[in-house]
Protein backbone atom coordinates (compact mmCIF):
# COMPACT_ATOMS: atom_id res chain seq x y z
CA UNK A 1 0.00 0.00 0.00
CA UNK A 2 1.43 3.29 -0.98
CA UNK A 3 2.75 5.47 1.85
CA UNK A 4 0.37 4.44 4.61
CA UNK A 5 1.41 0.82 4.89
CA UNK A 6 4.69 -1.01 4.56
CA UNK A 7 4.47 -4.60 3.30
CA UNK A 8 7.59 -6.29 4.62
CA UNK A 9 7.98 -9.10 2.12
CA UNK A 10 4.90 -9.12 -0.09
CA UNK A 11 5.40 -8.59 -3.81
CA UNK A 12 2.59 -6.18 -4.87
CA UNK A 13 2.57 -7.83 -8.30
CA UNK A 14 1.71 -11.21 -6.80
CA UNK A 15 -1.85 -12.12 -7.80
CA UNK A 16 -4.46 -12.52 -5.12
CA UNK A 17 -5.67 -16.09 -5.04
CA UNK A 18 -8.51 -18.20 -3.73
CA UNK A 19 -11.45 -15.80 -3.46
CA UNK A 20 -13.82 -16.37 -0.57
CA UNK A 21 -17.03 -18.09 -1.62
CA UNK A 22 -19.95 -15.85 -0.69
CA UNK A 23 -23.59 -16.65 -0.31
CA UNK A 24 -25.94 -14.73 -2.58
CA UNK A 25 -27.17 -12.57 0.30
CA UNK A 26 -23.66 -11.30 1.02
CA UNK A 27 -23.15 -10.28 -2.61
CA UNK A 28 -26.54 -8.60 -2.79
CA UNK A 29 -25.88 -6.58 0.37
CA UNK A 30 -22.45 -5.44 -0.81
CA UNK A 31 -23.86 -4.58 -4.21
CA UNK A 32 -26.78 -2.70 -2.65
CA UNK A 33 -24.48 -0.47 -0.59
CA UNK A 34 -22.09 0.10 -3.50
CA UNK A 35 -24.90 0.93 -5.90
CA UNK A 36 -26.38 3.28 -3.32
CA UNK A 37 -23.06 5.17 -3.43
CA UNK A 38 -23.13 5.13 -7.21
CA UNK A 39 -26.68 6.51 -7.21
CA UNK A 40 -26.39 9.25 -4.62
CA UNK A 41 -22.79 9.97 -3.62
CA UNK A 42 -22.75 12.71 -0.99
CA UNK A 43 -26.41 13.39 -1.62
CA UNK A 44 -25.95 14.09 -5.34
CA UNK A 45 -27.61 12.14 -8.13
CA UNK A 46 -25.31 10.88 -10.85
CA UNK A 47 -25.85 10.37 -14.55
CA UNK A 48 -28.15 7.35 -14.84
CA UNK A 49 -27.78 6.71 -18.55
CA UNK A 50 -27.40 3.02 -17.76
CA UNK A 51 -28.94 0.82 -15.08
CA UNK A 52 -27.19 0.45 -11.75
CA UNK A 53 -26.71 -3.28 -12.19
CA UNK A 54 -25.21 -2.63 -15.61
CA UNK A 55 -22.84 -0.15 -14.03
CA UNK A 56 -21.60 -2.67 -11.50
CA UNK A 57 -21.21 -5.18 -14.33
CA UNK A 58 -19.19 -2.59 -16.26
CA UNK A 59 -16.89 -2.17 -13.25
CA UNK A 60 -16.34 -5.93 -13.10
CA UNK A 61 -15.57 -6.08 -16.80
CA UNK A 62 -13.10 -3.20 -16.48
CA UNK A 63 -11.11 -5.07 -13.85
CA UNK A 64 -11.16 -8.21 -15.96
CA UNK A 65 -10.01 -6.34 -19.06
CA UNK A 66 -6.39 -6.43 -20.24
CA UNK A 67 -6.61 -2.68 -20.87
CA UNK A 68 -5.44 -0.39 -18.07
CA UNK A 69 -7.33 2.39 -19.82
CA UNK A 70 -10.67 0.65 -19.14
CA UNK A 71 -10.03 0.76 -15.39
CA UNK A 72 -8.81 4.34 -15.46
CA UNK A 73 -11.95 5.40 -17.33
CA UNK A 74 -14.45 3.81 -14.92
CA UNK A 75 -12.68 5.17 -11.84
CA UNK A 76 -12.31 8.61 -13.40
CA UNK A 77 -16.02 8.63 -14.28
CA UNK A 78 -16.98 7.76 -10.72
CA UNK A 79 -14.85 10.64 -9.45
CA UNK A 80 -16.50 12.99 -11.96
CA UNK A 81 -19.88 11.79 -10.68
CA UNK A 82 -18.93 12.96 -7.19
CA UNK A 83 -18.00 9.60 -5.68
CA UNK A 84 -15.04 10.06 -3.34
CA UNK A 85 -11.94 7.89 -3.37
CA UNK A 86 -12.83 6.70 0.12
CA UNK A 87 -16.30 5.58 -1.01
CA UNK A 88 -14.72 3.71 -3.90
CA UNK A 89 -12.31 1.98 -1.51
CA UNK A 90 -14.86 1.26 1.23
CA UNK A 91 -17.83 0.19 -0.87
CA UNK A 92 -17.37 -0.09 -4.62
CA UNK A 93 -14.17 -2.13 -4.79
CA UNK A 94 -15.35 -4.62 -2.12
CA UNK A 95 -18.61 -5.03 -4.07
CA UNK A 96 -16.72 -5.71 -7.30
CA UNK A 97 -14.50 -8.22 -5.47
CA UNK A 98 -17.58 -9.95 -4.06
CA UNK A 99 -19.20 -10.23 -7.48
CA UNK A 100 -16.00 -11.62 -9.02
CA UNK A 101 -15.84 -14.19 -6.23
CA UNK A 102 -19.46 -15.17 -6.76
CA UNK A 103 -18.92 -15.52 -10.51
CA UNK A 104 -16.01 -17.84 -9.79
CA UNK A 105 -18.20 -19.87 -7.41
CA UNK A 106 -20.89 -20.00 -10.11
CA UNK A 107 -18.31 -21.23 -12.65
CA UNK A 108 -18.75 -18.25 -14.97
CA UNK A 109 -15.18 -17.03 -14.36
CA UNK A 110 -11.99 -19.06 -14.32
CA UNK A 111 -9.69 -19.11 -11.32
CA UNK A 112 -7.05 -17.26 -13.35
CA UNK A 113 -9.50 -14.52 -14.36
CA UNK A 114 -10.74 -13.85 -10.85
CA UNK A 115 -7.19 -13.96 -9.46
CA UNK A 116 -5.99 -11.34 -11.94
CA UNK A 117 -9.10 -9.23 -11.38
CA UNK A 118 -8.54 -9.31 -7.62
CA UNK A 119 -4.91 -8.26 -8.01
CA UNK A 120 -6.05 -5.30 -10.13
CA UNK A 121 -8.58 -4.29 -7.48
CA UNK A 122 -5.80 -4.29 -4.89
CA UNK A 123 -3.64 -2.15 -7.14
CA UNK A 124 -6.56 0.28 -7.58
CA UNK A 125 -6.81 0.63 -3.80
CA UNK A 126 -3.11 1.41 -3.55
CA UNK A 127 -3.29 3.94 -6.40
CA UNK A 128 -6.32 5.73 -4.93
CA UNK A 129 -4.65 6.00 -1.53
CA UNK A 130 -1.41 7.30 -3.05
CA UNK A 131 -3.34 9.91 -5.02
CA UNK A 132 -5.29 11.09 -1.97
CA UNK A 133 -2.17 11.40 0.17
CA UNK A 134 -0.30 13.35 -2.50
CA UNK A 135 -3.33 15.61 -3.11
CA UNK A 136 -3.84 16.57 0.51
CA UNK A 137 -0.53 17.66 1.98
CA UNK A 138 -2.27 18.52 5.27
CA UNK A 139 -3.41 14.94 5.80
CA UNK A 140 -2.38 13.94 9.30
CA UNK A 141 -0.95 10.66 8.12
CA UNK A 142 1.39 12.46 5.77
CA UNK A 143 2.70 14.31 8.79
CA UNK A 144 3.47 11.03 10.55
CA UNK A 145 5.59 9.89 7.62
CA UNK A 146 8.04 12.76 8.05
CA UNK A 147 11.00 12.42 10.37
CA UNK A 148 10.66 13.86 13.84
CA UNK A 149 9.35 13.13 17.34
CA UNK A 150 5.68 13.10 16.26
CA UNK A 151 6.34 9.98 14.21
CA UNK A 152 7.34 8.10 17.34
CA UNK A 153 4.05 8.92 19.09
CA UNK A 154 1.75 7.92 16.23
CA UNK A 155 -0.20 4.81 17.32
CA UNK A 156 0.67 1.85 15.13
CA UNK A 157 -1.31 -1.19 14.04
CA UNK A 158 0.18 -4.35 12.57
CA UNK A 159 -2.00 -6.22 10.06
CA UNK A 160 -1.05 -9.82 9.30
CA UNK A 161 -2.16 -12.08 6.47
CA UNK A 162 -0.85 -15.48 7.60
CA UNK A 163 0.33 -18.38 5.49
CA UNK A 164 -1.20 -19.92 3.39
CA UNK A 165 -3.83 -17.16 3.03
CA UNK A 166 -3.48 -15.31 -0.27
CA UNK A 167 -6.67 -13.25 -0.05
CA UNK A 168 -5.08 -9.88 0.72
CA UNK A 169 -7.36 -7.17 -0.69
CA UNK A 170 -9.38 -6.83 2.53
CA UNK A 171 -6.23 -6.20 4.58
CA UNK A 172 -5.20 -3.33 2.30
CA UNK A 173 -8.67 -1.78 2.45
CA UNK A 174 -8.64 -2.13 6.24
CA UNK A 175 -5.19 -0.52 6.40
CA UNK A 176 -6.54 2.58 4.69
CA UNK A 177 -9.47 2.70 7.09
CA UNK A 178 -7.14 2.47 10.10
CA UNK A 179 -5.15 5.34 8.58
CA UNK A 180 -8.30 7.43 8.35
CA UNK A 181 -8.97 6.72 12.01
CA UNK A 182 -5.57 8.19 12.88
CA UNK A 183 -3.32 5.11 12.95
CA UNK A 184 -0.09 4.22 11.21
CA UNK A 185 -0.18 0.75 9.65
CA UNK A 186 2.32 -1.98 8.84
CA UNK A 187 1.23 -4.97 6.75
CA UNK A 188 2.96 -8.36 6.78
CA UNK A 189 1.80 -10.83 4.12
CA UNK A 190 2.80 -14.50 3.93
CA UNK A 191 5.61 -14.13 6.46
CA UNK A 192 7.13 -16.93 8.46
CA UNK A 193 6.16 -16.60 12.14
CA UNK A 194 9.83 -16.04 13.02
CA UNK A 195 9.87 -12.98 10.76
CA UNK A 196 6.75 -11.67 12.46
CA UNK A 197 8.39 -12.25 15.85
CA UNK A 198 11.45 -10.27 14.75
CA UNK A 199 9.22 -7.38 13.69
CA UNK A 200 7.42 -7.42 17.05
CA UNK A 201 10.72 -7.28 18.90
CA UNK A 202 11.77 -4.21 16.91
CA UNK A 203 8.50 -2.27 16.89
CA UNK A 204 5.69 -1.50 19.30
CA UNK A 205 2.06 -1.78 18.24
CA UNK A 206 -1.18 -0.86 19.99
CA UNK A 207 -3.06 -3.62 18.17
CA UNK A 208 -2.34 -6.63 15.98
CA UNK A 209 -4.93 -7.60 13.39
CA UNK A 210 -5.08 -10.89 11.50
CA UNK A 211 -7.11 -11.27 8.30
CA UNK A 212 -8.24 -14.69 7.09
CA UNK A 213 -10.74 -15.89 4.50
CA UNK A 214 -10.41 -19.68 4.52
CA UNK A 215 -10.53 -22.47 7.10
CA UNK A 216 -7.21 -23.88 5.94
CA UNK A 217 -5.54 -20.81 7.50
CA UNK A 218 -6.84 -21.56 11.01
CA UNK A 219 -3.90 -23.75 12.07
CA UNK A 220 -1.27 -21.26 10.91
CA UNK A 221 -3.23 -18.45 12.55
CA UNK A 222 -3.20 -20.31 15.87
CA UNK A 223 0.56 -20.83 15.54
CA UNK A 224 1.01 -17.16 14.75
CA UNK A 225 -1.03 -16.08 17.78
CA UNK A 226 1.03 -18.35 20.06
CA UNK A 227 4.27 -16.85 18.74
CA UNK A 228 2.94 -13.31 19.15
CA UNK A 229 2.03 -13.98 22.77
CA UNK A 230 5.47 -15.49 23.45
CA UNK A 231 7.24 -12.54 21.81
CA UNK A 232 5.37 -9.40 22.83
CA UNK A 233 6.50 -8.14 26.23
CA UNK A 234 3.53 -5.81 26.80
CA UNK A 235 -0.17 -6.61 26.57
CA UNK A 236 -1.17 -6.09 22.93
CA UNK A 237 -4.68 -7.08 21.82
CA UNK A 238 -4.96 -9.46 18.86
CA UNK A 239 -8.05 -9.10 16.66
CA UNK A 240 -9.26 -11.46 13.94
CA UNK A 241 -11.10 -10.19 10.86
CA UNK A 242 -11.92 -11.37 7.37
CA UNK A 243 -14.66 -13.13 5.46
CA UNK A 244 -14.34 -16.31 7.54
CA UNK A 245 -16.19 -14.44 10.29
CA UNK A 246 -19.37 -15.10 8.31
CA UNK A 247 -19.29 -18.76 9.39
CA UNK A 248 -20.79 -20.09 12.69
CA UNK A 249 -17.40 -21.39 13.84
CA UNK A 250 -16.04 -20.19 17.18
CA UNK A 251 -13.03 -18.48 15.65
CA UNK A 252 -11.93 -16.86 18.88
CA UNK A 253 -11.54 -20.28 20.48
CA UNK A 254 -10.04 -21.85 17.35
CA UNK A 255 -7.33 -19.21 16.91
CA UNK A 256 -6.72 -17.92 20.44
CA UNK A 257 -7.21 -14.25 19.52
CA UNK A 258 -8.61 -11.74 22.00
CA UNK A 259 -11.41 -10.47 19.77
CA UNK A 260 -13.12 -11.01 16.44
CA UNK A 261 -14.39 -7.92 14.61
CA UNK A 262 -16.23 -7.29 11.35
CA UNK A 263 -15.20 -3.65 11.03
CA UNK A 264 -12.21 -1.47 11.76
CA UNK A 265 -14.29 0.66 14.13
CA UNK A 266 -15.40 -2.46 16.02
CA UNK A 267 -11.79 -3.60 16.33
CA UNK A 268 -10.67 -0.28 17.79
CA UNK A 269 -13.60 -0.11 20.19
CA UNK A 270 -13.08 -3.68 21.40
CA UNK A 271 -9.44 -2.86 22.13
CA UNK A 272 -10.36 0.37 23.93
CA UNK A 273 -8.36 2.45 21.45
CA UNK A 274 -9.04 6.03 20.48
CA UNK A 275 -10.93 6.79 17.29
CA UNK A 276 -9.91 10.04 15.64
CA UNK A 277 -12.56 11.04 13.11
CA UNK A 278 -10.16 12.16 10.38
CA UNK A 279 -12.19 10.73 7.51
CA UNK A 280 -13.89 7.64 8.91
CA UNK A 281 -15.08 4.80 6.70
CA UNK A 282 -18.84 4.50 6.42
CA UNK A 283 -20.80 1.47 7.62
CA UNK A 284 -18.99 -1.40 5.95
CA UNK A 285 -15.48 -2.76 6.19
CA UNK A 286 -14.12 -5.04 3.51
CA UNK A 287 -14.53 -8.10 5.62
CA UNK A 288 -16.12 -9.92 2.68
CA UNK A 289 -13.27 -9.43 0.25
Amino acid sequence: MANDSKPFTHDPAKPVAEPAVLVDGDVRELARIALQRLTQPNGLRVNRSCGLTDRLDDLCEAFLSDSNEDRHIVIHQMRLDGISANEIIDHVIPAVAAVLGQRWADDTLSFVEVTIGSARLQEAVRALIAHELSRDASNIHRDTLSAGPDRVHTPKVLLLVPRPEHHTLGAFVAADQFRRFGYDVDIAVDQHPKQVAATLRDRRYCMIGISIAGRRTLASTRELVDIIRATVTRVTPIVLGGSLLETDQDLKKATGVDYVARTVRDALELCGLNIVELDPPRELMADHV
